[in-house]
Parts: C-alpha cells; structure tokens; sequence
C-alpha cells in the first residue's frame, strides 16, 4: 500500500529558517511512500516516509550529511543534510503529538553540536481510534507556549521550522480513521483469503 503526502506548509512564515528552507521543502510537491499494516498492536501501519523525504529534499538540491553528536546523546536526528552551506537536521513525529516537545528539545541539543537550522514535519491528518489528530496545528501551539513560557530563545526558536502535511491515499482520498480502518480490514481479508 502506498500513500502520498502533500500540501506542505511551513510555520513560523517569516522565521529566518523559512527565508533559508521554505522553498526547498513546498518545492517537493509530493512524496509518495509505502505503509504497511501489522500483524500485532491492533494492525498499526508502519510507515516508510523518512527516506522517501529525504530522498524528495536531495532532489532539490539538498546534500545528504551526517553530524558527530556525543556518544552520550542516545536519540539521533532522523536525517540531516546540508543546503546553502547550512547544516539542517530533521525531525519526523509522524503520529505521538506527546513527542513534539521532547523533538523540539532534541532539536536544542543539536544546535548545540553545530546544527545551523532544524526542521519538524509534523502531519495535519494522523488517523488514529480517536480521530485525526492535526499534529501540525498542536507544534504550532507548543512552539508559541515555548516562547510565551520562556522555554527557549527567540534567536533558537526560529531557526526550527515547522513543516505540516497532509495524507492520502495513493488515488487521491484524503486518509482518515474510516479510510485506515477499511484498509486495515481489507489487509485482514486478504491474509485470510491467503491463509485458505
């Protein structure tokens, strides 16, 4: 099964890190990536969307790279590159909107050890048993409590950029809990039809 992300929108507009990187990521356009249905955890999808990112980002112009961090930093960066003689790290919280906060520190550490600029992709339809959570709109929230609390500096904060998306399935419909839960039967189906 695959499924497409688009409409990419970047948050805060007028931050430093969207004057540098807006462009490259609304250029993507879309990114296609595969998803699988489990067999355990209530046949939660596995999605494969990190490397189809990156891959859309080198297509722009980006250049794949690595950062030292410290042995003692146990939660590395999902993919890093550079553009324009920046170093950019990247994050992808594709479903837990509890996560966003521990990202956005994880994104201080690596400003520590010579990150120039971090990017969030956060989706803006996550199907979930409860919903479809828009994971975009609750970073944009945290990232203005940060500051309204003093968690962090202006001058940090906006060189990280947010970056929403929405999902869908491969023909164009947009994916929700209704559309996650007929491909998860339709997956359960086929394993039995298999299985006969």
């Amino acid at each position: 099964m695959e499924l497409v992300a688009r409409n990419f929108e970047c948050f805060p507009g007028d931050s430093p890190a969207c004057q540098k990187l807006g462009a490259l990521v609304t250029q993507i356009g879309e990114v296609r990536f595969p998803v699988r249905v489990g067999k355990r955890n209530s046949n939660q999808f596995t999605y494969d969307f990190d490397s189809r990112l990156e891959a859309g980002l080198l297509a722009q112009g980006a250049v794949r790279t690595e950062m030292k961090l410290p042995s003692h930093i146990r939660q590395k960066y999902d993919f890093a590159f550079s553009f324009g003689g920046k170093q950019v790290v990247v994050e992808v919280e594709k479903a837990n909107w509890e996560k966003i906060l521990r990202d956005l520190l994880k994104i201080h550490i690596y400003f520590q050890n010579g990150a120039d600029f971090a990017l969030l992709f956060l989706p803006k339809n996550y199907p979930h048993s409860h919903g479809e959570p828009d994971n975009y709109e609750t970073g944009r929230k945290l990232y203005a409590q940060c500051l309204e609390s003093g968690f962090g500096q202006p001058s940090t904060f906006e060189r990280i950029l947010l970056v929403g998306y929405e999902q869908f399935t491969a023909d164009g419909e947009r994916f929700t809990s209704a559309v996650r839960n007929r491909l998860k039967e339709e997956k359960k189906n086929a394993t039995i039809e298999t299985a006969r």
